[in-house]
């Protein structure tokens, strides 16, 4: 995979030091959640309190990362609101390129179904050389229920979610064959460590990273966050979750007792995958807050069941099953997602097995940037095009018929962002 090896404007990657996990967790404490606030005011209040608090205070940390990224890590974790893992891990930003969607599946290499997570892999892997690969399952997942509860040739009910969380039918036929006598609530609880143990082994079908398993390069781990005894099974990165627990999890039952039975999130979030941009950290969004989808660039493809069926699937059953208010798709500076796309040539054979093919979501935007700017630098024209995504894929969100119907019945309300980190500042638009 040497084509892998040159995605343009990236540095050379620094290990962190053994200790960073040692650390304390860099977020602060989020403001308490006002109900009566205004929806778009409560995200900037939460980036006011992050700004003072963290990055006006910690420019040794912030300075490094307006350069570029060097996560040690890639995190695959659930987009359930309740389990961020910058959040429960302690990560701090630059730390873990992380990719969110439900159940935290990772697909099987498959170019035309999965170029979402696909593209992700990649990047993390080839362009910013991460160690390691780690995929976090959770307690009482919606999506693990969803493939338990799915019978042998019965109809699918929705339009994406039964056939995203068919990725881990091999875990749940050998659940269902080992433990046929076994209550249904704790066929689940196993379940959700066997569907990590098969997006794992789904990993290994990447080239690029059976490539580096191979050479030890590369370390594959899993985890499973338990939220309702307060444990976590992931050694590596045990410490900082112990942290979590002593200074959040422990002091706040108010706010975990309620979680353990259930979700109800105001807000889904789209945000790049990016390590430096984690919106829980950066919008001091509580735990159950926000439904959090991430991915390269925060795209939104538009309504595709056989391309897309891993965003179909998260926006389905945000919108259709958690009743969210505000959808939000958050662009960044810097992002290598946008300069890849911007980057791109008509005609030009792809060098990428991913890549291209996903940003390429962006298309209407970059064609929109180089005719009204065309004189701009590239850098500029790179900063345009983060917020013109945004756009595109808010338009995008408008092609699932259960959004665009909560749009039309006024119980869903679309929010654009950008965060500049190089800058410090974050700002909300509505289409």
């Amino acid at each position: 995979m040497s084509g892998c090896l040159c995605l343009p404007g990236y540095k050379k990657k620094v290990d962190p030091p053994i200790s960073i996990l040692l650390q304390k967790p860099t977020q602060p404490p989020p403001p308490p959640p006002n109900k009566n606030m205004d929806p778009v005011e409560r995200l900037q209040s939460g980036f006011k309190q992050f700004k003072s608090e963290v990055y006006d205070k910690k420019p040794e940390l912030f300075e490094p990362l307006k350069e570029g990224q060097a996560p040690t890590y890639m995190v695959f974790a659930c987009s359930d609101s309740r389990c961020c893992p910058s959040v429960t891990l302690g990560l701090k930003p630059g730390e873990a390129f992380t990719v969110r969607n439900i159940a935290a599946m990772v697909p099987p290499y498959d170019k035309t179904k999965y170029t979402g997570i696909g593209s992700a892999i990649e990047y993390a892997v080839c362009a910013l050389k991460v160690k390691v690969l780690t995929v976090i399952g959770h307690s009482r997942c919606g999506g693990i229920k969803a493939l338990l509860s799915m019978q042998d040739g019965a109809a699918d009910t929705f339009h994406f979610v039964e056939d995203w969380v068919r990725i881990g039918f091999l875990a749940k036929k050998k659940v269902v064959t080992e433990y046929p006598h076994t209550p249904f609530d704790d066929q689940c609880t196993i379940l959700e460590k066997e569907a990590v143990n098969v997006s794992l082994y789904n990993l290994l079908t990447y080239p690029w990273v059976k490539e580096g398993v191979a050479a030890g390069t590369l370390k594959l781990v899993g985890g499973h966050y338990d939220f309702v005894k307060g444990a976590m099974a992931v050694e590596r990165l045990k410490t900082g979750f112990e942290q979590f627990k002593a200074d959040v999890y422990d002091k706040k039952p108010e706010l975990f007792e309620p979680l353990k039975a259930h979700q109800s999130p105001k807000y889904m979030v789209f945000a790049c995958s990016d390590s430096r941009v984690c919106p829980s950290v950066t919008l001091g969004l509580e735990p159950g807050e926000a439904f959090a989808v991430r991915n390269i660039a925060s795209m939104v493809p538009p309504y595709d069941k056989t391309k897309y069926a891993g965003v179909g699937s998260a926006i389905e059953y945000a919108v259709c099953a958690l009743k969210v208010e505000v959808i939000v798709v958050i662009g960044h500076s810097r992002c290598g997602g946008i300069k890849a796309l911007l980057s791109l040539k008509d005609g030009e054979a792809d060098k990428f097995h991913f890549v291209e093919d996903w940003v390429r979501i962006g298309a209407p935007a970059k064609t929109k940037v180089l005719a009204d700017h065309a004189s701009a630098s590239f850098e500029d024209q790179c900063s345009i095009l983060e917020k013109e995504a945004v756009n595109v894929s808010l338009e995008n969100l408008k092609s699932y018929p259960f959004v665009k119907e909560g749009l039309e019945k006024g119980t869903l309300k679309l929010v654009g962002g950008h965060y500049d980190f190089v800058s410090g500042k974050f700002e909300t638009w509505e289409p």
